[in-house]
């Protein structure tokens, strides 16, 4: 099966099509003015709460496959950003950056689903 992964994303800024719909929804329904100066103050103690928490606790086939794409995710970074990341650090703690950064992911969609972001 081909996919055509340029079909996949808006032509204005190289983002899944699928996200159109909720950033319509969220210009539609929020007050005028960007969707993030509305929503960042809550966004921004959500994260601000998960630094100073524990990590979601994850069974080891998650964390696994965590460590798995954040080495696809390193993989397929254009080589002149990663030769700017890899001249900051090395190949492991890149791939724990990028790791943290899934987890953090993972972290507000399991806050989206439970209802702790409700206030958005």
């Amino acid at each position: 099966m081909h996919v055509d992964n340029h079909s996949a994303f808006s032509s204005s800024d190289n983002s899944p099509k699928w996200l159109d719909q909720f950033e319509e929804l969220a210009n539609r329904e929020l007050a005028q003015g960007s969707s993030c100066e509305q929503v960042h103050p809550v966004i921004a103690e959500w994260f601000y709460n998960l630094m100073e928490g524990e990590p979601p606790i994850s069974r080891d086939s998650v964390e696994q496959a965590m460590s798995c794409l954040a080495t696809e995710v390193m993989g397929s970074t254009p080589h002149h950003m990663l030769d700017s990341l890899l001249q900051a650090m090395d190949e492991d703690e890149l791939a724990l950056w990028i790791e943290q950064i899934l987890l953090v992911g993972r972290a507000m969609e399991m806050a989206l689903n439970n209802g702790d972001l409700d206030d958005l």
